[in-house]
C-alpha cells in the first residue's frame, strides 16, 4: 500500500479511491466518445438537384484560432451559430463548430443557406444529427436546384452536440459546399450562390 493511502483514515480511503477511478473512467469514455463522433461523420458524396446528400458536422467548443488562414487574413474563426444566411465561409475540420467568414467573391468553401432551430427530445448525438439533417434537406435541395446545371454540390450541416442542446444550444446551420472526391483537394467557390 502506498504511504499516502496508508496514512489516510479508512473512510477517507474508501471515498478517494473510487473517486479517482471514476475520474479516470470519465476521461477515457469522453475520449472514446470524441473519437467515435469523428469517425461517425458521413462522407460527402456528389449531389444533383434531385439528390441532396448531407454531410453533418457537430459543434464543439468555440475555439477562435483559425487554421489555414493566410497572412493577409484579418478574419477570425467564429462559432457557426454567428453566421447569417448568405454569408460565405471556410470550413476548418480541425476546429469543429467554427468557421472563418470569407467574402463570397473570393475563394471560399461554403455558403450558409439557412439557419433553423432544432426542437424535440433527442436522446443521442446521432438523433440530433439525423434531426438536423432532416431540417436542412428541403431548403438545401431547393437552393441546389437553383444553381447552374451540371454543378455538383454537397451539403454541410452544423449542429450542437446533445450536451450543448440540453443547455439550450439549438441552432442548426444548413450550407452548400462544392463536392470534392475523397483524397483530392477542394476546389473553392469563387462567387455567391444564385
Amino acid at each position: 500500500m502506498s504511504p499516502l493511502i496508508g496514512e489516510l483514515s479508512s473512510p477517507l480511503r474508501y471515498f478517494l479511491v473510487p473517486l479517482v477511478i471514476l475520474v479516470v473512467a470519465v476521461m477515457v469514455t469522453g475520449r472514446q466518445e470524441v473519437e467515435s463522433r469523428l469517425s461517425d461523420t458521413p462522407a460527402a458524396r456528389p449531389t444533383t438537384p434531385g439528390d441532396v446528400a448531407v454531410e453533418a458536422a457537430p459543434a464543439a467548443g468555440e475555439r477562435l484560432a483559425p487554421q489555414g488562414a493566410t497572412a493577409g487574413d484579418d478574419l477570425a474563426a467564429v462559432g457557426y451559430q454567428h453566421l447569417k444566411p448568405g454569408e460565405c465561409f471556410d470550413i476548418d475540420r480541425a476546429e469543429p463548430g467554427t468557421v472563418v467568414r470569407r467574402d463570397c467573391d473570393r475563394p471560399h468553401h461554403a455558403q450558409l443557406v439557412t439557419v433553423v432551430q432544432l426542437v424535440g427530445d433527442h436522446r443521442t448525438d446521432r438523433e440530433i444529427r439525423d434531426a438536423a439533417a432532416a431540417l436542412c434537406r428541403e431548403p438545401l435541395h431547393r437552393k441546389a436546384a437553383g444553381q447552374p446545371h451540371g454543378t455538383r454540390w454537397t451539403t454541410f450541416v452544423q449542429y450542437p452536440y446533445r450536451s450543448g442542446y440540453l443547455l439550450g444550444s439549438d441552432t442548426v446551420a444548413c450550407s452548400l459546399s462544392t463536392y470534392t472526391r475523397p483524397g483530392t483537394t477542394a476546389r473553392p467557390l469563387t462567387a455567391p450562390l444564385l
